[in-house]
């Protein structure tokens, strides 16, 4: 079963965006122990910055809908449960390399399924 792995940057190798003003999203899909990226979601009007305004959180919604994982340096607490309320399961990490991020989702969901085994 494919997983997707949503993370908010504006450098495309580590997270340093917040959610709501990131100027792109990478989907990222994996399993087992493979991840590839699947989709760059790239927002014209982003500032790269967070202004307090957030609609633009709730405009990048749909984009994520269908993500596990949803990984950015901030995210506001209005967007957390919303998050929470349809189980996505959501990280704060600012600064943290995407493949450090990838490669420990990967092995949690392993151990996960090993458990689900026994």
């Amino acid at each position: 079963m494919a997983l997707k792995i949503a993370i908010a940057t504006n450098d495309g190798k580590t997270v340093n965006a917040h959610f709501g003003s990131a100027a792109q999203i990478v989907i990222y899909q994996a399993e087992g122990t493979k991840w590839s990226e699947a989709e760059t979601v790239t927002f014209e009007n982003s500032t790269g910055a967070c202004s307090g305004n957030h609609d633009s959180a709730e405009e990048r919604l749909p984009a994520v809908s269908d993500c596990g994982y949803i990984i950015a340096s901030r995210i506001g607490s209005r967007i957390q449960r919303y998050f929470e309320y349809n189980k996505q399961k959501y990280f704060e990490m600012p600064g943290t390399e995407i493949t450090v991020i990838l490669t420990k989702i990967l092995q949690y969901t392993q151990k996960l399924m090993q458990r689900k085994e026994v």
